[in-house]
């Protein structure tokens, strides 16, 4: 019984090292991105230039970073639908952030920015300039502080 769940554990872990050996990263033009990245820059970073974009290739799935000269970067699913769009620490545009997080936070924390926003299935992750992280469901609607 050890033996074979022993060569079960290492048959896992072997499949695990190879799917992650395969991955690829490779800088690309802004032209590779898919449509939908494209149009996200053009619409919510026009005039700006990014200093690099990065292809991920997985086994199953692929994504991509862009990273500007103040060093906002956004990240995008093979799709080119965007997921986070990080400020490190800076303020990011508003336009990318859903109206009813921007009425909460400039309701409750008048005297702070938006410095990243994750957008995930379940809804959206914003930090604030203050330090805190606040999450909101899918409809921007908010569940609590996450900190």
């Amino acid at each position: 019984m050890k033996t074979k769940l022993n060569l079960a554990v290492c048959i896992i872990a072997g499949l695990a090292f190879g799917f992650s050996a395969n991955a690829q990263k490779t800088p690309i033009a802004k032209s590779a991105l898919p449509v939908n990245a494209q149009t996200f820059l053009k619409t919510h970073f026009a005039g700006q230039e990014p200093t690099y974009i990065i292809e991920d290739k997985e086994t199953f799935y692929k994504d991509y970073k862009v990273q500007f000269a103040n060093n906002i970067e956004v990240e995008f699913d093979g799709k080119g639908n965007w997921q986070e769009v990080d400020g490190n620490h800076t303020a990011i545009p508003v336009s990318i952030i859903p109206k009813s997080i921007i009425a909460y936070v400039r309701t409750k924390f008048p005297n702070t920015t938006i410095t990243k926003i994750d957008k995930g299935t379940w809804g959206y992750e914003v930090n604030l300039s203050n330090g805190l992280e606040l999450e909101f469901n899918s409809k921007g609607n908010f569940l609590r502080i996450d900190n």
